[in-house]
């Protein structure tokens, strides 16, 4: 009977030791080989770049290179047409080392960087659905994007591609003049106001602005006569955008965007809201009699007709909805 147990405990071991051994050698098949068959390939085309350490990349090099920044004082505005060398010093570095064709990695995640125009134009022109869209930017802007048209591939992206594109023909566009104006009009106004009032000169910080009137315009064109809820939900959306712009660099560290951290709950929570919101919206207009003919409208219509599921059909809205802001 103990030869039995021992032999149980010895065969136990033995799996336990394989299944490890096992795990180890996928995750350096993953966190080794793989980045540096993709980085052997692209030297042999004679593309180099930063040489990257093992899980971080070249996060600390960015880190680095943006806590070194000269930044002007409080509430003085930097004068400069270099705007590169104040966002990404850290390409400006790497492209006068490297040239204008480089790779480097967001924890083992490579990306190449392109600044010749040649290339940019063979790639936005590439109509193949094989080229398609990094898998990591799902993962990046997964919480912000989902699968919507801009993250999607293949036949997923030529299905939403069929079901969108008729919004933004020419004709549709000219269309929303009406309404584009319907938005500039109190925004020039409170412009005109603030210069009279500030004796005809006034330094006015037009971004905030700008975004503000841009959020405006997609939700009367998204929700029409729910705009409303619309902008709520845009204002959800900027506050996402910053807590996913927050851990965009450590986005290639493996695991890491599955942690409970302070950052990755703030944007669960909000996906959560934002989920909510436009999935109400989605109620009142399946349950008005007088149906509107906007973006929420097509999409809707486009989903009815896809045979998704449940599920399916509310991620497609759901995320082409975030999508078109």
């Amino acid at each position: 009977m103990e030869e039995l147990k021992f032999d149980a405990a010895k065969i136990f071991i033995a799996f336990a030791f394989l299944g490890l051994a096992g795990l180890l050698v996928r995750l350096y098949n993953a966190l080794v080989l793989k980045p540096e068959r993709l980085r052997s390939a692209l030297r042999k085309q004679g593309i180099t770049g930063p040489p990257p350490t093992l899980l971080l990349g070249n996060i600390w090099e960015i880190k680095k290179a943006l806590s070194t920044t000269v930044k002007a004082p409080a509430g003085e505005i930097p004068v400069s047409h270099n705007c590169a060398a104040l966002i990404a010093p850290f390409f400006e570095q790497w492209r006068k080392q490297y040239g204008d064709l480089f790779v480097f990695a967001l924890g083992n995640s490579p990306k190449i960087f392109i600044n010749e125009p040649g290339i940019l134009r063979e790639i936005t022109t590439c109509t193949s659905l094989d080229f398609g869209k990094p898998s990591e930017q799902q993962k990046e802007f997964g919480p912000l994007l989902g699968q919507g048209i801009i993250t999607s591939n293949g036949a997923t992206w030529a299905r939403q591609s069929k079901i969108l594109a008729p919004e933004f023909h020419m004709e549709k566009v000219k269309g929303m003049i009406n309404l584009i104006i319907e938005s500039t009009t109190p925004l020039l106004n409170s412009w005109k106001s603030r210069i009279e009032t500030e004796g005809g000169v006034a330094d006015i910080h037009i971004d905030d602005y700008l975004r503000s009137f841009s959020g405006d315009v997609i939700s009367r064109a998204c929700f029409g006569s729910n705009y409303a809820q619309g902008e709520k939900i845009f204002l959800k959306l900027g506050a996402l955008i910053g807590a996913t712009s927050t851990s965009t660099l450590s986005t290639g560290i493996p695991g890491l965007r599955f942690l409970p951290t302070r950052s990755n709950r703030e944007r669960w929570r909000l996906q959560k809201e934002i989920r909510s919101l436009i999935l109400e919206v989605v109620k009142e207009r399946q349950k008005a009699a007088d149906h509107e003919k906007d973006f929420l409208h097509m999409v809707l219509e486009g989903a009815k007709n896809s045979n998704l599921s449940q599920e399916a059909t509310e991620n497609f809205i759901v995320d082409n909805c975030k999508n078109i802001y």
